[in-house]
């Protein structure tokens, strides 16, 4: 009967023991998870830009009226204006980077010959396309580099009058 209670004894401090180390661990993994999500959500937000944005004046009038010869030449065939502007424009670009813009129209335009166009040229398209989104123009030109545009973030003007929503009827 004393070897019973013994053994009784030690299977229970056996598993106090490792009730104990399992809770350990499992605090001890609670413990690091919150420190990954913060720095989950600092690189996040060190990716968005947090400079100036597209509503201070980028380009000037000079460079999207260049832009806008370029687009006529290269870029009407395929796209309307309305493709560029508007609830399209701010559903693909309005809080990214203005360098995502860049990149895009740089690698991926005009379609029948991607990548084809001078940096200058794809610069003033984009001042052309800002333009077109109702931008305010600055006083210098955007650079024609995707490492300079990265400070910049693409912001929608807001609406006159658009504080609330319309119930669909």
């Amino acid at each position: 009967m004393k070897g019973c209670r013994t053994q009784f004894v030690v299977v229970r401090l056996a598993l106090i023991a490792a009730l104990a180390l399992a809770g350990g661990r499992t605090a001890g993994a609670q413990a690091t998870r919150p420190a990954r999500k913060a720095s989950s959500k600092t690189a996040h937000a060190a990716a968005k830009p947090v400079g100036p944005s597209t509503l201070d004046g980028v380009y000037t009038d000079e460079q999207a009226s260049r832009g806008k010869d370029v687009y006529a030449g290269s870029c009407r065939s395929c796209h309307s204006p309305m493709s560029h502007t508007g609830a399209t424009f701010n559903k693909w670009w309005r809080g990214k980077p203005l360098s995502d813009l860049f990149t895009f129209v740089s690698t991926r335009m005009p379609k029948n010959d991607p990548g084809s166009m001078a940096p200058e040229d794809v610069a003033d398209v984009v001042a052309y396309l800002l333009k077109m989104n109702a931008m305010p123009v600055g006083p210098a030109e955007l650079p024609p580099d995707a490492d300079s545009l990265k400070k910049f973030r693409i912001e929608a003007k807001p609406k006159a009058g658009s504080t609330t929503k319309r119930a669909n009827p």
